[in-house]
C-alpha cells in the first residue's frame, strides 16, 4: 500500500482543526497510554522484590533500553490511530456553485383558419412559426411547452428542455393539425395554464400568439385568465395581423383583457418585424437568472489514520520479528 508520510503528517498535526462524526471514540484515546501505564507499574512491583545474588548486575546499554520501549510505543499510536480514525474527522469545504435559473414558458400558437390570411406576407401563422422558433432557438436555459390551438386546443409538445424537439413540434405545425375549426382562446389558455402550473421554477409565463377571434371552446378566456393570475403566472398576448381591412379582422379586445387580468402585456404585431421585436422584447424582459448557490462538502481523513494504524501495527510486527523485546514483559 502506498503510503504518503508527508501528507499523513500534516493531517496529524492539523487534526485540531477537524470536526468529528463520531465524537464518542474520543474518550477512548487515553486507554492505550493507561494500559501501558498499568503494565510499567506492575512490571516495577515486580523488580521491587529483594531478589540475591552473588553475580555483578548486568548493565544495559542506553540504547537497548531505549529501544526496548519501542514495541509499546508503536502498538500505543497503532491503537489511538485506530480510535482516531473511527472518530471519523472531517473539514467542511465551501464551495460556490453557479447555476442557470430559467423560465417555464408555455408557448399557445393559434392555427385556425383565420391565421391563414396573407395580410402578414406570407401568412399570419407562417411569420408566428418563424418568429417563434428563433425564439425558442434563443432560449438556452428553459423549459417550454407548445400548445396549437383552432376550435380546440391541441399538446404539440409538453413542457421540456429539448430545443430540438421543440423545434421540431413547431415546425410540424399546420392549419390540418386541429380538426375543429373556430378559435378557443379560453381553453387553450387553460391548456397552457396546465403545462407549467405544477412546476418549482416560481417563473412561469405564456405566451398567446392569435388573431383574437375567441369563437369557440368551453372556457371563458377571461376565467383562464383569472385562473392564470392565481397561480402566478403571466400571460403575453400577440394579436397578429395588419391594420388594413381584411375578411378577418384582428380582434384586439379579447387579448388585451387577457393579458391585463393576467398580470402580462398585450401586443399588436402588424408585420414580421414587428412581431420579431414583439419577441425581443419578451426575451429581455424574462431573461433566466444566475443563482449563486453555496455547497458544502465533508472531507474526511479517517482514511489516512486508517493507513497510520496498518503501517504502525506492520512496523510492530516487524519489531517482534526482529526480535526486540518489550522492557515490560518477563
Amino acid at each position: 500500500m502506498k503510503f504518503n508520510l508527508f501528507y499523513s503528517w500534516h493531517q496529524v498535526k492539523s487534526i485540531f482543526s477537524y470536526s468529528w462524526e463520531n465524537t464518542i471514540f474520543l474518550y477512548l484515546i487515553p486507554l492505550p497510554l493507561l494500559i501501558i501505564l498499568i503494565r510499567l507499574l506492575v512490571k516495577r512491583k515486580k523488580q521491587s522484590r529483594v531478589v540475591l545474588s552473588f553475580k555483578a548486575p548486568f548493565k544495559q546499554h542506553k540504547l537497548t533500553r531505549i529501544l526496548t520501549f519501542l514495541p509499546d510505543t508503536v502498538l500505543s499510536l497503532c491503537m489511538i490511530s485506530l480510535i482516531v480514525a473511527l472518530a471519523d474527522p472531517y473539514k467542511s469545504i465551501y464551495h460556490t456553485r453557479i447555476q442557470q435559473e430559467g423560465v417555464d414558458i408555455a408557448i399557445g400558437l393559434d392555427v385556425s383558419s383565420s391565421m391563414l390570411s396573407k395580410d402578414v406576407q406570407p401568412s399570419r401563422l407562417a411569420v408566428a412559426k418563424q418568429t417563434a422558433q428563433a425564439f425558442i432557438a434563443g432560449r438556452k436555459f428553459d423549459k417550454i411547452a407548445l400548445v396549437a390551438f383552432a376550435g380546440a386546443p391541441y399538446l404539440s409538445s409538453p413542457i421540456t428542455a429539448d430545443s430540438s424537439f421543440l423545434s421540431f413540434s413547431l415546425r410540424a405545425l399546420s392549419h390540418q393539425q386541429v380538426a375543429e375549426e373556430g378559435t378557443a382562446l379560453g381553453d387553450a389558455l387553460g391548456m397552457c395554464i396546465n403545462q407549467i402550473r405544477e412546476e418549482a421554477n416560481p417563473k412561469k409565463i405564456i405566451i398567446l400568439i392569435s388573431d383574437g377571434n375567441n369563437t369557440a371552446g368551453n372556457l371563458d378566456p377571461l376565467t383562464s385568465a383569472e385562473l392564470a393570475k392565481t397561480f402566478k403566472i403571466k400571460v403575453y398576448t400577440i394579436a397578429v395581423g395588419s391594420t388594413k381591412a381584411s375578411l378577418d379582422p384582428v380582434d384586439e379586445s379579447t387579448l388585451r383583457m387577457i393579458a391585463q387580468q393576467a398580470n402580462g402585456r398585450f401586443y399588436r404585431a402588424r408585420d414580421k418585424q414587428t412581431l420579431q421585436a414583439i419577441f425581443r422584447e419578451i426575451d429581455i424582459m424574462e431573461k433566466s437568472r444566475k443563482l449563486h448557490i453555496k455547497e458544502v462538502e465533508h472531507k474526511s481523513a479517517a482514511p489516512v489514520f486508517f493507513q497510520l494504524a496498518f503501517f504502525l501495527f506492520f512496523i510492530n510486527l516487524l519489531l517482534k520479528v526482529l526480535g526486540i523485546s518489550n522492557t515490560l514483559e518477563d
